[in-house]
């Protein structure tokens, strides 16, 4: 038998470069590309895109984040709101809207950063 022609990891390679998840702007850009992950899922039966989206829902559940910090990241990221859009509909100002997505995208980079993710792929 012959090895096999196909890269199975070249999706995981790609994606763990397109997102270093150990900071706050790899998770922000996970993050506001959510939407077009999860339809490659389906679309081009992606199973990288599969595991990105796994860990990401476990780093937001292990990221101790407030109920609020929550609520704002759903608004910007799921709803596709701007900070200011999202901070009128939670009764705050854009600026602690924003000071909620920061902090909230610094505590999921933690969570990876403790699970060194992504060093296997560089």
């Amino acid at each position: 038998m012959g090895a096999c022609a196909v890269d199975i990891e070249k999706g995981h390679r790609n994606l763990s470069v397109r997102y270093a998840l150990n900071d706050r702007d790899g998770v922000h850009a996970i993050l506001r590309d959510i939407h077009h992950l999860r339809s490659s899922r389906f679309e081009r039966g992606d199973y990288a895109a599969c595991d990105v989206l796994i860990d990401l829902a476990e780093a937001i559940g292990r990221a101790g984040l407030t109920a609020r910090e929550k609520e704002v990241l759903y608004y910007v990221y799921e709803r596709d709101l701007d900070v200011k859009e999202a901070g009128q509909l939670m009764g705050i100002s854009p600026q602690k809207a924003g000071l909620r997505v920061r902090n909230g995208l610094e505590r999921i980079a933690k969570v990876y950063t403790a699970w060194n993710y992504g060093e296997e792929a560089a």
